[in-house]
């Protein structure tokens, strides 16, 4: 919506260049209005890319689940992700998502832009998620996600993944929605690893439902060579509410919930031609 907005706006400002402006006659001319369509194009841009720095910069420090800052980075997403990459984002089970803030997201993960996809299907939601500590180094990556409420966590289990781990519960407990990917990595294919029981540990503390997701094909989006448009799909599995697995050991819910999501990344399998 965005990149229309923004062509909308560029086809308009030439409109006036064109009209009431200096141009120059035939050739000359069309090379100026190009040139003017081009530049306000990427002004504009710069401009939006401007505001939603501000926004994450300087609230950074204000309410995460704060669904003006959760909108305005839907917005960039789909800017970004959906109009830039040129990916069409096939979601299926929107009847399964979930009706109150008290749950937690576990998906397979695939590429590293898994999370902004995500984001737009769970869109009424202020979902963050448990993200690599490594991303939280850099301006302005580490303050927009510190903005809505991602959490850094470190690859080895050590204090400080336990931390995240009980931040995350706290979270949660306080109505604020986390999305976990239990392989712990990306897989760059179709083809899930285990997940990791530990992970589960979120919402069996917090007494909070499951809502699992299945990825299929979000490698296809960064194939090398890559120039037509690609389609992704996203599947949201049906919700395991708290009292369906209250009595199960994280090891059983990790089970449970990632057989759900190969059964389903099994389905597309079957069902989507390549």
């Amino acid at each position: 919506m965005l990149l229309l907005i923004t062509f909308l706006l560029t086809v308009a400002l030439s409109a006036l260049y064109v009209i009431f402006g200096n141009v120059p006659a035939q050739f000359w001319g069309v090379l100026a209005t190009f040139g003017v369509a081009v530049g306000i194009f990427l002004a504009l841009t710069v401009l939006e890319l401007a505001f939603f720095l501000v926004v994450n910069v300087v609230f950074e420090k204000s309410n995460p689940k704060s669904m003006f800052k959760h909108r305005v980075l839907d917005v960039f997403t789909h800017w970004y992700y959906n109009g830039i990459l040129r990916v069409r984002v096939i979601v299926t089970g929107k009847e399964n998502l979930p009706t109150n803030n008290r749950f937690v997201v576990f998906c397979n993960h695939i590429e590293a832009s898994d999370p902004m996809y995500m984001k737009q299907v769970y869109k009424d939601f202020p979902v963050a998620f448990v993200s690599k500590v490594a991303l939280f180094k850099s301006f302005p990556v580490k303050n927009i996600l510190s903005s809505v409420g991602c959490i850094p966590i470190s690859a080895k289990a050590d204090n400080s993944a336990l931390n995240s781990i009980k931040e995350s519960i706290e979270r949660v407990e306080n109505g604020q929605p986390m999305g976990i990917f239990p392989e712990g990595k990306r897989t760059y294919g179709n083809t899930p690893i285990s997940f990791r029981p530990g992970a589960f540990k979120v919402p069996l503390k917090a007494q909070a439902d499951i809502s699992p997701v299945a990825l299929y094909d979000m490698h296809e989006i960064y194939r090398k060579g890559r120039i037509l448009p690609v389609k992704v799909y996203l599947h949201v599995l049906p919700l395991i509410k708290y009292e369906d697995y209250k009595d199960m050991d994280t090891i059983q819910i990790a089970d449970m919930v990632q057989t759900m999501v190969v059964a389903q990344i099994d389905k597309f399998a079957a069902t989507i031609k390549k």
